[in-house]
């Protein structure tokens, strides 16, 4: 263990800079749109999720982290209003059906989304536009209608809004907000209760709640009301909605605990490399292994020759000469004077030998039988090239 301690106390110390500089380093902004009561960043939802308690003082928030089919499931109170804040809102058919209960029995349903789905603008019977080319710094002029007119103007110098509403003539929609003199928030009757559309949810980040007269997001939500003692608040239909709350993706998500645990695994995996090299037990020496592909080829030889069949035995001989003069000596099989000549300059091997392979070969491929001493012989031909060719110890 003595040995070891030195670099026990290594480790230690480069792991304490490690997070020693993690530490002092400056965090980077994180962006993302995540529209969550758990996010403290720019645009989360944590400021307004924590302000709906003095908005709502007698009444109680509860936060709904599965779809609303699994929620209804627990029969909870279907009269209670909810809040969706997201950038795309599109529910499934049985979540749709649940909002729709909630409004017939006099709930509030307030959403406030970018985008919505079809199936929800056709049921309410709205169209949603969509503005192209909007620069993300310019001015966006927000107002409220105040139930006698419309109320002060806002101003915020982002743009929030992408899309907005269009209403028909004979449209029972109620227009309540606009933005840069386009309907942004709507209110639609639905039996007892009432939904309420809003198309640009930006407003209610932390970003806009404090850097923002938040004077607006209180208009906004003073047309909602909460009919029993109970708000439900929707952290499902997120745009990175965070499914698994296991301690190592808690560890992973968090830029310092992750150079931590990555810092910890490998300097372990060091630790134990160098430990099993200072340990490893001596190789034997093991005996080289037969070559079992010659046992093969001779096996295979032997069984042609047991047959008795010695021409076919002559033509695979031959085949397998032919192959290697083509693949050594790249010279196609011909018979001829030059063919030879080739053959014999660039094997080695003179050329009377040659020449009498293929003349030898010529004869007994004509026969219809070849007898044993007349395979052998031009056996112990081919052999003879073999040996004597100049590649010889580099191929065989």
């Amino acid at each position: 263990m003595k040995g070891y301690f030195k670099y026990i106390i290594l480790i230690v110390a480069l792991f304490a800079v490690l997070v020693y500089l993690e530490v002092i380093s400056p965090k980077d902004v994180d962006w993302r749109q995540t529209f969550s009561a758990r996010d403290k960043i720019p645009f989360g939802t944590w400021v307004l999720h924590d302000e709906l308690k003095s908005l709502y003082p007698a009444t109680e928030v509860k936060d709904l982290t599965s779809s609303f089919y699994e929620y209804q499931n627990l029969s909870e109170n279907v009269n209670n209003s909810i809040v969706i804040i997201t950038k795309n809102f599109g529910p499934d058919s049985l979540d749709m059906d649940f909002l729709f209960r909630k409004a017939k029995a006099g709930a509030d349903v307030f959403i406030s989304a970018n985008y919505f789905d079809d199936v929800l603008t056709d049921s309410l019977r709205i169209q949603i536009k969509q503005k192209m080319g909007v620069l993300p710094d310019s001015v966006t002029n927000l107002r409220v209608w105040n139930g006698q007119g419309w109320g002060d103007h806002f101003r915020l110098n982002k743009s929030v809004q992408p899309t907005w509403f269009v209403l028909s003539d004979s449209s029972r929609v109620i227009p309540l907000g606009l933005g840069n003199d386009s309907i942004n928030f709507v209110k639609i009757p639905y039996g007892d209760g009432n939904f309420l559309l809003h198309s640009a949810p930006l407003v209610f980040t932390n970003y806009h709640l404090l850097y923002s007269d938040h004077q607006y997001q209180e208009q906004l939500l003073s047309w909602f009301s909460v009919p029993t003692g109970t708000l439900e608040w929707d952290e499902y239909y997120k745009p990175f909605r965070v499914e698994n709350r296991s301690p190592i993706k808690m560890i992973l998500t968090n830029r310092s605990l992750r150079a931590a645990y990555w810092t910890s695994l490998i300097g372990l995996l060091v630790y134990v490399f160098t430990n099993m090299l200072r340990r490893q037990r001596i190789i034997p020496v093991l005996k080289a292994k037969n070559n079992m592909s010659l046992d093969f080829v001779r096996t295979i030889g032997l069984l042609y020759y047991n047959r008795k069949d010695h021409k076919d035995l002559l033509i695979k001989i031959f085949t397998g000469f032919s192959e290697t003069i083509t693949t050594r000596y790249f010279l196609r099989f011909e018979y001829s004077e030059d063919f030879y000549k080739k053959l014999a300059l660039k094997s080695g091997v003179s050329e009377k030998i040659t020449r009498m392979i293929f003349s030898r070969y010529r004869i007994l491929s004509d026969k219809k039988q070849v007898y044993e001493d007349e395979l052998l012989q031009f056996n112990d031909l081919v052999e003879q090239f073999y040996r004597e060719s100049k590649q010889t110890s580099s191929t065989r």
